[in-house]
């Protein structure tokens, strides 16, 4: 009757009734037991597929990829390098995201009212080479009181050390005196622990644009424009010595002899020690 109403076959029923089980569970056990002590000789290291190929290789049985994927789900075999991992990056930045610079309501504010209490930082990339095939990336900090570029560095790629480097030798420059707050991008090299453990052990506030609006950083951006538009669209630089020569020229010339209608028809330097009489 049993049988009847649960629509069972007869021969399966007194099968499972009797304990005798089917080649298939049989073999899939075994497979299970294979997975099983692969995967604890290496650290669970295998996914669906190597475990597939392993199997229907180095053992008797054959198994798609759907039946492995099967038997790992109901028996809880999981590759330690396939598992989510929570983006430490991702919750770094949310931790630390914060633009300073600018106000829903009034807009950014840019304007500093002294020497060193408001830095902005970006990286660049200029290329080199007889065919302009070579690139290096140029990380620098501006003042935004005085336009003065307070510290550059170069590297073959943007990282943390790059930043990191060009913040410490801009805290040497100026002999300790600290901004307030460091305004930059939401680049990985910006946030970083590095460079933001530096930030946080000098009491420096870090600014971050919000994400895909450039514009939040432009103060580094009209920077980055000068720099190309009046000087490098002049020069073909064949090698990285020459570039470096190239760009102290540049920071020299910019620092020191560029006026600026927004200084007052001044250069930067002048206005920074235009700024430090007046305050003195």
């Amino acid at each position: 009757m049993l049988c009847k109403y649960t629509k069972v076959p007869r021969s399966s029923y007194y099968k499972w009734a009797n304990g005798v089980r089917s080649k298939r569970t049989i073999d899939n056990e075994a497979i299970v037991d294979y997975m099983f002590k692969l995967e604890e000789e290496h650290d669970y290291i295998y996914g669906v597929e190597s475990l597939t190929m392993y199997i229907n290789t180095k053992t008797k049985y054959h198994a798609g990829h759907n039946k492995v994927r099967r038997l790992m789900k109901e028996n809880g075999i999981e590759a330690s390098i396939r598992k989510k991992k929570h983006d430490r990056h991702a919750e770094h930045k949310d931790q630390i995201l914060a633009n300073l610079l600018y106000d829903k309501d009034t807009g950014h504010h840019f304007n500093s009212g002294q020497s060193n209490q408001v830095w902005v930082t970006d990286c660049t990339e200029l290329r080199y080479g007889s065919k302009s095939q070579y690139k290096l990336r140029l990380s620098a900090i501006k003042d935004l009181h005085d336009h003065s570029i307070i510290a550059w560095q170069i590297a073959d790629t943007e990282t943390s050390a790059l930043v990191t480097d060009t913040l410490q030798l801009a805290l040497k420059v100026t002999n300790g005196q600290k901004p307030k707050i460091l305004h930059s991008d939401q680049g990985a090299a910006y946030t970083s622990g590095e460079y933001n453990t530096l930030l946080a052990g000098t009491g420096i506030k870090h600014s971050m644009s919000r994400a895909g609006t450039p514009g939040d950083n432009s103060p580094m951006e009209a920077f980055w424009s000068h720099m190309k538009d009046e000087f490098f669209a002049f020069k073909k630089t064949l090698s990285k010595d020459e570039l470096f020569q190239q760009i102290n020229e540049f920071m020299r010339w910019y620092n020191y002899e560029r006026l600026q209608l927004t200084l007052n028809g001044m250069t930067p330097n002048e206005y920074r020690s235009h700024t430090v009489q007046k305050c003195a």
